[in-house]
């Protein structure tokens, strides 16, 4: 049977990884509250600048109201408590990005959607189409006085040196691997109520582990569109938030035996968590452009409690997940499902990692 505790830390785990890649992606995790302009850099978990601009942090800590009202207009966080502010266009090409992680490298060939949110700040005078983002292998950063400020702790990383405040060339990079995606647009960003979701698919290469987002041309080759009259120096300051890569949908291969990583149930019961639908909704999908396809289901369970009880537990919770794909639409024809009980294991039933690995849900694809 199941622990409460081990299924719920499993299931977290897994949801974590399976989902957005992005570390921090919404800034919500971060050193000090910020107090002034500013901040982001060296004080946002996992994030970095990777020039000299200055990217602007804000959060509302205590009394500090910073997050809603700054120097350049108001908004909202588009989720959690945080977001950032840079400049996309500036006088003398000066440019402001972010910088971040992902949990792995993404996978050669695979795809993956991308997507963030962006407002322009009321007080801009311009609107930009120009943002764009930077895969690199490495991270990419500046060395000041031989320590790296991007590298902790003080560990020396001189190799971009040769960086400034103003707009990063990619092709000067001297990074093993980079690759610049254009995000296509005919239209400006230049909504200053509601957040914009720039969203994009994208085939990964194989090195991608660390990206930035900003605008990577110089003035003179950025589009813009002039949205306030009055002003005494042209510039565009957006607002970001809430970051995401996710892998697309997952090409299944027949007559090989899949686990489900996320479809899991409450404790001793066959009654899926609500959570699990985001991976049945994956196969159903597929399944729904595939419609030469068969799928057999396994149900397993790990060696605590009788044997009988956990061979109809595993069946029942091998039909909720057939259920789940006919109620959606999958002809009952096409769907096989069994219940095995403890008798694959596959590790040791001796531990509490190998029991959660043990209690899984399976499937195979079969041509018609």
């Amino acid at each position: 049977m199941n622990k409460p505790i081990t299924l719920f830390l499993l299931f977290i785990g897994n949801l974590l990884f399976s989902q957005n890649l992005v570390i921090n992606a919404s800034f919500e995790d971060f050193d000090k509250c910020p107090w002034r302009l500013g901040m982001f850099n060296n004080n946002v978990f996992h994030w970095s600048c990777p020039n000299h601009g200055s990217t602007d942090f804000f959060r509302a800590c205590g009394t500090n109201p910073i997050t809603k009202e700054n120097y350049n207009g108001e908004q909202a966080p588009f989720s959690g408590d945080a977001y950032v502010g840079m400049y996309l266009y500036a006088i003398d090409d000066y440019r402001e990005y972010v910088q971040g992680v992902l949990q792995s490298q993404l996978v050669s060939g695979e795809t993956y959607t991308i997507s963030f949110y962006i407002s322009l700040a009321e007080k801009s005078s311009l609107a930009i189409q120009n943002i764009e983002m930077l895969f690199t292998e490495e991270r990419v950063g500046v060395a000041a006085q031989g320590v790296s400020v991007f590298n902790s702790p003080k560990g020396s990383y001189k190799k971009f040196n040769n960086l400034t405040e103003k707009y990063i060339n990619p092709s000067e990079l001297q990074t093993q691997n980079n690759v610049i995606h254009n995000i296509e647009t005919t239209t400006f960003y230049d909504d200053t109520l509601a957040w914009t979701k720039v969203s994009f698919t994208y085939k990964a290469e194989g090195f991608e582990k660390y990206f930035t987002i900003g605008n990577f041309n110089a003035n003179q080759e950025t589009k813009t569109k002039q949205v306030r009259k009055d002003f005494e120096h042209p510039f565009a300051y957006y607002y970001l938030d809430e970051v995401s890569v996710t892998p697309n949908n997952k090409v299944y291969k027949t007559d090989v035996v899949y686990v489900f990583k996320n479809v899991l149930f409450e404790f001793d019961k066959a009654i899926l968590i609500k959570e699990s639908t985001e991976e049945l909704d994956k196969l159903y999908a597929y399944l729904l452009e595939n419609d030469n396809v068969f799928v057999e289901i396994y149900g397993h369970t790990d060696a605590i409690g009788s044997k009988k009880h956990n061979e109809v537990l595993s069946k029942s919770r091998a039909k909720a997940v057939s259920d789940y794909l006919i109620n959606k639409g999958v002809k009952a024809s096409r769907i096989s499902w069994y219940g095995y009980g403890s008798s694959r294991p596959k590790t040791t039933n001796k531990t509490d990692a190998g029991r959660a690995i043990n209690r899984r849900v399976e499937f195979k694809l079969i041509k018609a």
